[in-house]
Formats: C-alpha cells, structure tokens, sequence
C-alpha cells in the first residue's frame, strides 16, 4: 500500500513533523498571511471587549456604553471584511493606471476638505479630523489618506523603473501639465523664482532651483496630503504618510547621486519638524514628557506613566482576562491609542510575545508575496502594504512603552477605531489579490521556486538609460 504522502514523515524531529503538517495545509502566501491576521483580529476583538465593558460602569466627559462602543467596533469589522473582498476582487496592476490614480486623489481631497466644513466636521480635544455619520458614527480620512499616498507612491515609482530600470529619487513630475493645477504651479513656480533671485543677489551666482526639483515624482501627492493633515493638526499620521513612499524608495533603490539631495532634504525637514515640534506647546510638552515623563506625572506624563505602570504590573503571565484594573479610569484612551496597554497587563510577557509573533509572521508572509510577484507594481505595492501593517504596529507598541513619544498612532486591528480597521482591511484585500494572482502566474509556468527579488528583476530586466 502506497503511503500517504500528505502525512508527515514518522523519522523526523517533532518540529519538522509540525513543519511538514503546516505546509501541507497551507498551499501558498495568500493562504499563509490569513493565520497570523485572524489571530491579530481575535486578540483585537477580545481586548476590545476587556477594555470597553467597563465604561458601563464609570462615566466621563464622552461616557458611552459598553455594548455601543463593542457594537460599532463590530460593525466597522464586519464593513472591514466588505472591503476586503472588494479589494480582493479588484486587479491590483489597476493601480498604474493613472486615471483611476486621478479620481482615487480626487475622492481622497474631497473626505480631507469636508472635514473642515462646519456641522460636517467633527471636532475633539483641539483636533478637527473626522467627519461626522449618522448613529454617532465617525469617519477620519487621513487614514484613508495613508493608504492612497503609498498606492500613488507605487504607481510612480513602477513608472520609472519599467522606464530607467532605477527609481530616481528626485525626477520630477510634470505635474503642472494637468489643467486643474497650471494655477498652483504657476504660484510655486514663482516663489521658486524670487529664492533664485535672492541667492543672486547674495552670493552673485544665479540660483539653481527647478520647482520640479523639489516635487519629485513619488512624493508630490503624499506631500500634498500630509500638509492637509498638519492642519487638522495630526503631525503623527502626516509623518507616516510621508514615511511608507519613503520606505518604499529604499526597498527599491535609486540612484547614488541621489544621496547628495538626501542629506539635504532631511536637514530642512528636521528643521521644519523641530519648528513645528518646538513652537506649538502641546507638541513640545509631549516630547518634554517623553524624556522625563516622571517629573509631571499628574498632568502632560500622566498619559506615558500609566501606561508603563499598567505593562509593568502585567509581569510574565499577566493578572488575567478582564482582570486589569487600568482601565478603570486610571489609562485615558484604554480602548484605542493605548490598547495595547490594557492587553499587556492582563497577558503578561507571554501575551506581548505572542503579538509580536503574530506580527513578524505576518510580515514573513508578506515580503514573500512581494519577493513572488513577477511585476515590478506588485512587488513594490506587497513591500509597501506590508510595511503599513508592522511599522503602524512597531510605533504604538513603542509608544506604549515609551520609547517614542505619544504620536496617536492606532495598534492595527487592536485599537478601537472604525477607520483604521477598514483602511487595514483594505490593504489586506490588496496583498492577498497579489498573492492570488502570484499563485495563477507559478501555476502558468509551472515552478514553486521564490520568484526575483525588486533588484534582481531590474537589474536583469531593464537596462537604464545613458
């Protein structure tokens, strides 16, 4: 009788027979990323719940029952599963196309703008971000801005490397040939003009400013969103939307003499975050209180103590489920920006292990959908989509711990918050589109070898111009 060879092999080490048993259940990265996703979910969910139930039983200045903040989150998690699948459905590769690039820019500045527009806009605690829905519902847009910055970013850079072979860094975008932007062009071109003039008369050299030069081709729209959201004021989204084309930029590479601008542009933006950072005073005393958050622990490090305090009492094993007592007015923000922290004592080490388990795991899977696809846009979309996921989860997990200062970074499907959830969502439908058509494409050519790396495709398939 011929041996069943879908059952692992009796001659092997426990661990390669749980090994032998894993892949024989799970085919390919599409299905691979869905286990440490559903295991983030369910914590997320269960963590929800530990968190909110006891607003039942306390009040506050935005007192809300339990079962309504439980029952909205569920909501949005079952509009997240919608979304999901209408990404799925969706070809990614129409991503490149600029004209669904154009009406994705036109919808995203539509949801920014509303937000500033009264009995529309919602407003709390100084900040206007979100736009007001029905049932007490509400909606922030700039994490919808985060995602579109990064599908623009791919959709340029893919650009040019299937033209150059090389991502250039600073090339610019003709941006001023489109119609409905000739009039800001014409107001950036001429400020670009008078620095040129004012260095002549300084050094006596004509400047050598291009307004071009400063709007490169990957970075013209993210920029244009991050300074809508520096004036909602939300400094910590407007950082990460310029942060994943970043990211994005390295993994791929471009050119050497790229560097030489690199260092320039990141000494003006240092000097641009250290203004804004250090004259506007709420900014400022968030930083004070990450240095030295014991030395006010009652008003600006009340925030970062408690939450130290409440992963500190978790200890190895936590105090258990439900059983953390933080949440009881003594952590604001319990159930969204510091979720992490309630989860932390009530799991202990043991439970924040398994979280960044789950997250690394993740990000296996989905660098291994990038390193398969065979088109350079799914290659760099998978990388960005991936990172949007782990670098959101590494900031507030610091956060948290006081590592970086409070940047109101939301821990992915973990936190409370009905717009983060199906912006995550949404990029899960994309990497699992790219995986779905990876599966098809090594299916075609009949090999289960890991496809070209970003580099090595370029470099085999494009040759760049002289």
């Amino acid at each position: 009788m011929q041996e069943n060879s879908s059952l692992p092999n009796k001659n092997l080490s426990i661990f390669q027979q749980v090994k032998a048993l894993y892949k024989s259940i799970i085919k390919h990265d599409g299905q691979g990323i869905l286990v440490p996703l559903f295991g983030i979910i369910l914590i997320g969910f269960l963590n929800g719940y530990s968190a909110t139930y006891t607003t039942t039983l306390h009040g506050g200045d935005n007192w809300q029952p339990f079962w309504l903040l439980l029952g909205k989150q569920a909501l949005f998690l079952g509009v997240g599963f919608f979304v999901a699948w209408g990404f799925y459905r969706f070809d990614y590769r129409r991503w490149g196309d600029p004209k669904v690039q154009r009406k994705l820019l036109v919808i995203v500045l539509i949801l920014m703008g509303v937000v500033f527009i009264p009995f529309l806009g919602h407003g709390a605690n100084g900040a206007r971000r979100w736009i007001s829905l029905p049932l007490g519902l509400t909606l922030q847009p700039s994490e919808f801005a985060k995602l579109a910055a990064m599908l623009w970013a791919a959709y340029r850079i893919d650009k040019q490397v299937k033209k150059r072979g090389i991502m250039y860094l600073f090339e610019p975008h003709q941006w001023g040939q489109y119609k409905g932007l000739r009039w800001l062009w014409n107001v950036w071109a001429f400020v670009i003009s008078q620095i040129n003039r004012l260095w002549k008369g300084v050094r006596g050299t004509p400047g050598k400013l291009h307004p071009n030069l400063l709007l490169p081709s990957a970075f013209a729209v993210p920029i244009l969103y991050a300074v809508i959201t520096m004036f909602q004021p939300d400094m910590g989204t407007a950082i990460l939307i310029l942060l994943f084309p970043t990211v994005m930029t390295f993994c791929v590479g471009y050119r050497k003499s790229d560097w030489k601008y690199l260092g320039v542009v990141f000494f003006l933006l240092s000097v641009i975050a250290y203004l804004l950072v250090r004259y506007t005073e709420y900014r400022w005393l968030r930083v004070v209180a990450f240095y030295d958050p014991w030395s006010d622990t009652t008003v600006n490090g009340y925030q970062v103590t408690q939450s130290i305090l409440s992963v500190s009492l978790g200890g190895f094993l936590g105090e258990g489920f439900t059983k953390g007592i933080s949440k009881y007015n003594y952590l604001p923000e319990a159930h969204t920006d510091f979720a992490f922290s309630i989860f932390s004592q009530e799991f202990g080490f043991v439970g924040v292990c398994l979280v960044a388990f789950f997250f690394l795991w993740f990000t296996k899977y989905g660098l291994s959908i990038a390193r398969q696809s065979r088109d350079v846009l799914g290659q760099i979309l998978a990388i960005g989509l991936t990172f949007f996921i782990t670098i959101q989860a590494f900031f507030n997990i610091a956060m948290v711990v006081g590592l970086v200062p409070v940047t109101g970074v939301p821990l992915p499907f973990i936190s409370y918050g009905g717009s983060s959830l199906v912006t995550n969502f949404a990029v899960i439908g994309i990497l699992l589109n790219i995986a779905r058509r990876n599966e098809y494409a090594r299916k075609q050519i009949g090999t289960t070898r890991h496809l070209p790396s970003i580099g090595e495709e370029t470099r085999h398939r494009f040759q760049p111009k002289s």
